[in-house]
């Protein structure tokens, strides 16, 4: 027997059921909003993570060039504050003996013969082993001839100049950066020197600069100036504030006896100067 239902009836049965299907729908939106969000801040903590990785990186780049402007040996090149940090650490001449070198490794093994002055005035001399540092771009130069060695033709029984860094490592031994190498130092002869240029006078017939220990040279018409490795023609007109040479010190006299030296420290008979 069919049981026979309203009109009344009906219109609530319908109310109901939509009403059902309502709540089922927001219940949906709800929970699909809910995984929306979710993604959202999963998705923002993940750009927070990736934020701090490449701040850090960055921060540790940034950490590594300030060595490098202080440590390594300027290239060619070297922009004006680079030049300006290098000059104000200013590199340091020892001298002594290298015994070993690693030139796989860019090391170099030197004892530094230093002096060493007690309380009471008395002077004793000190050897010192330090590791050098070394870049296909540091000069090492025969006393001599000025002529590059490679690190494998180091005589290990020669005296040597270096000039290094004076930032060194805390190890034992210490670590710095080579800047120049003189070799093959002849006993009780005068050495070619390594210089930065801190400041230049212009004179009548050249320029009077001032090193790095404030020493004052004078280079003039007669002073041979050559460049290191190229071919490019270079005179003393090219010494300028911050110029790298090799040196080597001539007579204070020329052969009319005027003094080579005057207004100066010393004579400047070669420059090698280095580019940048």
């Amino acid at each position: 027997m069919k049981r026979k239902i309203n009109r009344p009836m009906m219109l609530a049965l319908a109310a109901l059921i939509s009403m059902s299907m309502l709540a089922g729908c927001g219940q949906k939106a709800a929970a699909e909003t809910n995984a929306a969000s979710d993604i959202i801040i999963e998705s923002e903590a993940e750009r927070s993570a990736e934020a701090e990785t490449v701040t850090e990186e960055a921060a540790e780049k940034e950490s590594e060039v300030s060595v490098d402007k202080v440590q390594r040996f300027p290239s060619d090149g070297t922009d004006e504050t680079e030049a300006e940090e290098y000059i104000d650490m200013q590199p340091v001449a020892k001298w002594g003996q290298i015994t070993s070198v690693d030139e796989e490794g860019g090391h170099i093994y030197f004892n530094s013969n230093e002096f060493v002055v007690d309380e009471d005035g008395n002077a004793s001399e000190v050897v010192n082993e330090i590791v050098l540092n070394i870049t296909s771009h540091t000069p090492i130069l025969d006393a001599a001839t000025l002529m590059p060695v490679k690190p494998s033709d180091i005589n290990t029984e020669s005296n040597v100049y270096v000039w290094v860094s004076q930032a060194m490592t805390m190890s034992l031994p210490p670590q710095t950066a080579a800047q120049a190498i003189i070799v093959n130092v002849p006993e009780d002869a005068s050495a070619p020197q390594y210089v930065v240029v801190k400041d230049v006078e212009e004179t009548e017939d050249g320029v009077i600069f001032t090193d790095q220990d404030g020493v004052k040279w004078r280079a003039d018409a007669d002073t041979v100036a050559t460049p290191y490795l190229t071919r490019n023609i270079v005179t003393i007109a090219d010494i300028k504030v911050g110029t790298r040479l090799i040196l080597t010190q001539g007579s204070e006299t020329s052969t009319e006896g005027s003094e080579k030296a005057e207004g100066a420290d010393a004579y400047a008979a070669t420059v090698m100067i280095f580019a940048g």
